[in-house]
């Protein structure tokens, strides 16, 4: 008989820091096993544990060819039938940026957890080792099955498209702002409340590397020449996190009708928690106005997760008519 696996991938972050003679935490100093050593593994739970150190790093250091060795050894691990699920413990920084590239590129059908901490394993009051039991349990349970790349957090369940880090330092470090959450894990139980609405993931061929995007965000008086700068340095694709409904400061729109003229696609996403961008409003530098200048507009999405979005898009080896293929990937709606 096949003995059923889940497979722990550890890649650094707070919940596998040291302390320092300073005092201070060093974040990635612990490697899975030792990390895994110290995890009260739930009751009942029949999988044999696998843990690999894929990373030893604070996540501010995670890189596009990181993203794209997980996705790699997750794609290898799904086509496994012994292995029941996979957890990933990860810096919570970019935590949310995992989640959701590996949401927007695995096929979903074999549970993948992500989970970090607040507070380091030598910590009073960690919140490591609770976090990581409860993500075994999580990626173990049928209820996980189909969901794509989900975050547990403080007990709460996440879906990767909608969960943002909202706190520097409390336990309750993450949240969905827009949704809430999609339900939690009590001791043994595992409810969930919602199902995430999911749009069909890229199953095209990703190149070796994925082409740098940046990020610009709009703001009072901001200057315009932010775009030329980043497209000189290499940049591929734009997003803007913008004011709003969608605007940027009036001075914005020529500059973006050329990048996108020069073949530079130009994104535009809210900076706001709560509600989309929307073309209600006429006037320079309106969300109307970048559309007409040929920017993207994407609804209900970060600029943090757009830019993984469009980046992916790029590297795509049969990508089709771009701005469709990006509202497809995006979409708040099922395909």
């Amino acid at each position: 008989m096949t003995t059923s696996k889940l497979v722990v991938l550890t890649t650094g972050g707070t919940i596998a820091s040291g302390q320092t003679d300073s005092g201070r935490h060093r974040s990635g100093a612990l490697a899975g096993e030792s990390l895994l050593s110290q995890v009260a593994l739930p009751e009942g739970l029949t999988a044999q544990i696998d843990v690999r150190s894929v990373l030893q790093k604070p996540s501010n250091a995670i890189t596009l060819d990181d993203l794209l060795l997980l996705r790699k050894q997750c794609l290898a691990l799904a086509e496994s039938p012994e292995v029941v699920g996979i957890v990933i413990t990860h810096g919570t920084d970019t935590l949310e940026e995992t989640a959701y590239f590996l949401d927007i590129t695995l096929p979903g059908q074999t549970p993948v957890v992500i989970t970090g901490s607040q507070r380091a394993p030598h910590e009073p009051g960690t919140d490591a080792f609770r976090n990581i039991a409860d993500a075994i349990r999580l990626a173990a349970s049928p209820e996980a099955r189909g969901l794509g790349t989900l975050v547990l957090f403080n007990q709460s369940l996440f879906a990767a498209r909608q969960v943002r880090k909202v706190s520097t330092f409390q336990l309750e470090g993450f949240a969905a702002p827009e949704t809430g959450p999609l339900g939690y894990i009590d001791g043994a139980r595992v409810h969930l409340a919602a199902r995430p609405v999911r749009p069909r993931p890229t199953s095209a061929p990703l190149t070796e590397t994925l082409p740098r995007v940046d990020i610009l965000p709009a703001y009072l008086g901001a200057p315009p020449d932010m775009i030329q700068a980043a497209i000189a340095n290499g940049s591929r694709g734009l997003v803007i996190d913008a004011l709003g409904r969608g605007h940027v400061p009036p001075t914005w729109p020529s500059h973006i009708a050329a990048a996108v003229a020069n073949g530079t696609p130009v994104v535009i996403v809210s900076n706001c928690h709560r509600g989309p961008v929307e073309s209600v409003y006429e006037f320079a530098g309106s969300l109307c106005d970048l559309e007409n200048a040929g920017a993207i507009s994407l609804q209900d999405l970060s600029a943090r997760k757009a830019r993984l979005a469009l980046s992916v898009l790029l590297a795509s080896s049969t990508p089709g008519p771009l701005e469709a293929s990006l509202k497809t990937l995006t979409s708040a709606s099922a395909a």
